[in-house]
């Protein structure tokens, strides 16, 4: 090919493919620029898909919080949200923890010291009802002889022992003063919560620091522990509890209140390992029908009772074979063990043929009886096994 030739189809060439490019960028540019028109470019959109932000929201966790914004305290002789502390969904957390606030109230309890009351320990509870009826546990007013009662604003008043029930750790108090309403707290139901819902603990810390708020979760259900010597089932959770939370509130994310702080685990196990973070409380669905009898009966209807008190030993059948079982100390005159014939040292073994290995399992094991059951309690006295048929009777804790 002459060489002119050659060159004229090397430009026709390079003029054709310069065509195609100029076309090809001038509809790329046209569909951006409808895109960025339309507003659907996807590269551009940072929302989350509907569906995904309304399962999101459907349960909120309240944030805790509020940037510097200070919270609305409600007034603390009036009753929150008509009565009781449970908020509505958008409700801010610092206004809902303001309201529990104020119906958390610190316990003083004091002794007779010669002629002379002294403040013996301090403790906390909850307010109730809008009549002064505060729910705190046994332990925290067990025998004291006055009971000073501190609300949120300082405000000092008298409470009086209502009633208490040391098998669930629970016991009601009452300030009895005329024209004043008190707020109270909303009581939740605990059988609908969930492990790692977020839970505030209030309460008087260390007996000194009022109406502390510490926040945590629930971190287990229905945890079998025991407390002075008394085995029940809680709710556990991470919430830093302290001396002196005792009887304060448990109160979920909306104001409910769902446990009775009783319990704390801290210092060393035995292996050195540090305890941190144990935290718990009696369930409401467990102490308001404990606190219903109480209030209105002062006592716990339909409890059955033995009648004895026991210590564990270590009983054996065989050089190598020592098993645990509770030893009688001592019979109640005209309980059900005494009726039957149970005498003090007589050391029980089962009841019902099941092995009772201590203490704990023997008030256990009688609890999930009704009052008028008839149980077969076996005994070790001496070298002779006996059998004895009890009658449980109905236990009156006033």
């Amino acid at each position: 090919m002459p060489i002119g030739a050659l060159i004229a189809c090397i430009l026709i060439t390079v003029l054709l493919l310069t065509c195609v490019a100029g076309i090809v960028l001038h509809i790329s540019d046209k569909l951006n620029t409808n895109a960025d028109k339309s507003g659907n470019n996807s590269i551009l959109t940072t929302q989350l898909p509907e569906s995904t932000f309304a399962a999101v929201t459907d349960n909120p966790i309240m944030p805790t919080e509020q940037g510097s914004v200070a919270p609305t305290a409600a007034p603390t002789l009036t009753p929150s949200n008509g009565g009781g502390t449970q908020a509505t969904p958008n409700t801010p957390i610092t206004d809902v923890l303001a309201n529990c606030m104020n119906t958390v109230v610190s316990i003083d309890i004091s002794v007779s010291d010669g002629y002379q009351q002294v403040v013996a320990g301090s403790g906390s509870g909850v307010l109730i009802s809008s009549n002064g009826y505060i729910v705190t546990c046994n332990h925290v007013v067990e025998g004291a002889a006055i009971i000073d009662v501190f609300l949120n604003d300082g405000t000092q008043y008298k409470a009086e022992l209502v009633g208490n029930d040391p098998v669930t750790d629970i016991a009601v108090i009452k300030i009895n003063e005329e024209g004043v309403t008190f707020p109270y707290a909303t009581v939740g139901s605990s059988e609908e919560l969930r492990v790692g819902e977020t839970v505030y603990a209030i309460g008087n810390a260390l007996g000194e620091l009022s109406n502390t708020v510490t926040e945590g979760i629930i971190s287990a259900l229905g945890r079998d522990i025991e407390v002075n010597g008394q085995s029940m089932s809680v709710l556990q959770t991470s919430a830093a509890i302290n001396e002196g939370n005792s009887g304060g509130g448990l109160f979920l994310y909306d104001g409910s209140l769902i446990g009775i702080v009783n319990a704390k685990s801290s210092g060393l196990t035995s292996s050195g390992a540090t305890i941190d973070g144990l935290g718990f409380a009696v369930p409401t669905d467990l102490a308001k029908p404990i606190i219903d009898d109480i209030v209105e009966y002062g006592f716990v209807t339909g409890r059955p009772y033995l009648g004895v008190t026991t210590k564990n030993v270590s009983y054996g059948y065989g050089m190598f074979s020592y098993y645990t079982y509770p030893q009688v100390v001592s019979v109640l005159d005209g309980s059900p063990a005494a009726i039957a014939g149970i005498q003090e040292n007589d050391v029980i073994t089962q009841i019902n043929g099941s092995p009772i290995n201590s203490s704990t399992a023997l008030r256990v094991a009688i609890n999930k009886f009704k009052v008028g059951d008839k149980i077969k309690i076996t005994v070790q006295r001496g070298n002779d096994v006996l059998n004895f048929d009890v009658t449980l009777l109905e236990k009156k804790v006033k």
